[in-house]
């Protein structure tokens, strides 16, 4: 096999399992109402059972990158793919919620080491000046996973049902991390190929000690928060509309099918995967600023909020699709949450800096899908269709009302990240 062949396989097997663990990571929204006439659960439950996943991505993300430098990329991918197989299938068969729950979990313990695997990987098969081109693709390949959950799995829901469908992503995502264990290598030379990187192979991830022994001057950076507090104002609202609450909204609320209530919903992943190497771009090449890209996005992100949230404003249908392809668009600005916290952290650390990013993200994302869940239960007139509780305008409002005052507080915590003007200013005094 030639290098460049084998460099193609490198990148196309694990992508192949990260497109999953997205889809993972948002497919609740579109069998919500399945899951609560299977169990009989409320909102709050499924808030839980979808938030299991952003717990498990909190509790890893610290840790994740060492687990694929002790273990190697090849074996923490098809370890991750497996258990993410696995997870899947005793999803879909799982007669009891507590099996479900536990299926759910160990979807996101594989889930959340494939990017740190893959990233790693990259750095022994591509050279530095590629290395960036790669890990900017993953956000496509994310991008990718969410459309598929989205009216590619509504399609399969209606064909097969919910648990034949997690049957066949578990089956599927079986296959494909054998496919890892067999083809994927961790250095060109296991392949009897030239090294590309013969003089750097990328630093190696940190212990776990070094990790939690370099946490806490990052926590005490006050220039750390404002940028973690500004993507996570967004990407926790936008997951929990995208991976939870966005199809049931549409289809109770707009009385529309479950296909078209996924496609529409669809949007805001297409308007991030636009929008995210648009906001690189301006705020890197022609801006050179990262405050103000990510005020200006982060507060369109904000306004977007405003007709889901206050009632008598409510979006009319044929204007549904741009509203969320605008949304989606203006959500891409948080992509600048690593250079911002990357700029004002010691360069040594960079690593555990970015890690760092995930854990509030994460855990935020889950409390609030627990919430929103939990409002719409207080807010429930007792309706039940098929067995599935349907929720009132009001309710809804209620919950997206929290999803607003988020949003704002993004667009304030914004306006107080630290100008780097795109180069790192940790201790200098010149900003």
């Amino acid at each position: 096999m030639s290098l460049r062949g084998a460099r193609w396989l490198m990148l196309l097997v694990p992508a192949s399992l990260y497109v999953f663990s997205w889809l993972h990571r948002v497919a609740p929204a579109v069998v919500a109402e399945d899951l609560m006439r299977a169990f009989t659960i409320s909102a709050a439950a499924l808030g839980n059972l979808s938030a299991i996943y952003p717990y498990v991505f909190a509790v890893m993300a610290l840790v994740a990158g060492s687990l694929a430098d002790t273990l190697g990329p090849r074996r923490t991918i098809a370890l991750g793919g497996g258990t993410m197989g696995l997870g899947a299938v005793l999803f879909g068969l799982a007669p009891t919620f507590s099996l479900a729950f536990a299926g759910r979990l160990l979807v996101g313990l594989g889930a959340s080491v494939l990017l740190i695997a893959w990233l790693a990987l990259a750095t022994a098969w591509f050279r530095p000046n590629e290395f960036a081109t790669i890990s900017g693709w993953t956000q496509t390949v994310g991008n990718v996973g969410a459309l598929a959950a989205a009216t590619p799995l509504a399609l399969l829901v209606g064909a097969v049902g919910w648990r034949g469908t997690f049957v066949v992503i578990g089956v599927v995502t079986l296959a494909l991390a054998a496919a890892a264990a067999a083809l994927v290598r961790d250095r060109p030379e296991a392949l009897g190929l030239p090294a590309v990187n013969p003089e750097r192979t990328g630093p190696a991830a940190p212990t776990v000690r070094e990790v939690l022994r370099g946490v806490p001057g990052i926590v005490a950076n006050p220039r750390t928060w404002p940028p973690i507090l500004t993507a996570g104002g967004v990407y926790t609202t936008q997951i929990t509309f995208l991976g939870l609450w966005g199809v049931p909204y549409l289809t109770q609320v707009y009385g529309l099918s479950r296909v078209d209530a996924a496609t529409l919903a669809s949007m805001l992943a297409i308007g991030m995967g636009a929008g995210a190497p648009l906001v690189g771009w301006l705020s890197a090449r022609w801006l050179g600023l990262r405050r103000p890209p990510m005020l200006a996005f982060s507060a369109v992100y904000a306004l977007c909020w405003v007709p889901l949230a206050l009632p008598g404003l409510r979006v009319p249908v044929p204007l549904l699709a741009p509203f969320f392809l605008l949304m989606g668009f203006a959500s891409a600005g948080l992509v600048l949450l690593w250079s911002c916290v990357r700029e004002v952290n010691d360069p040594a650390r960079v690593g555990i800096a970015v890690g760092f990013c995930n854990l509030p993200i994460f855990l935020g994302i889950a409390l609030l899908q627990w919430l929103t869940g939990a409002i719409l239960d207080a807010k429930w007139d007792g309706l039940q269709v098929a067995g599935a509780r349907v929720y009132p305008p009001a309710a809804w409002e209620a919950a997206f009302g929290v999803c607003l005052g988020l949003a704002l507080a993004a667009v304030v915590t914004a306006a107080l990240v630290t100008e780097t003007r795109c180069r790192n200013v940790w201790r200098r005094n010149e900003l």
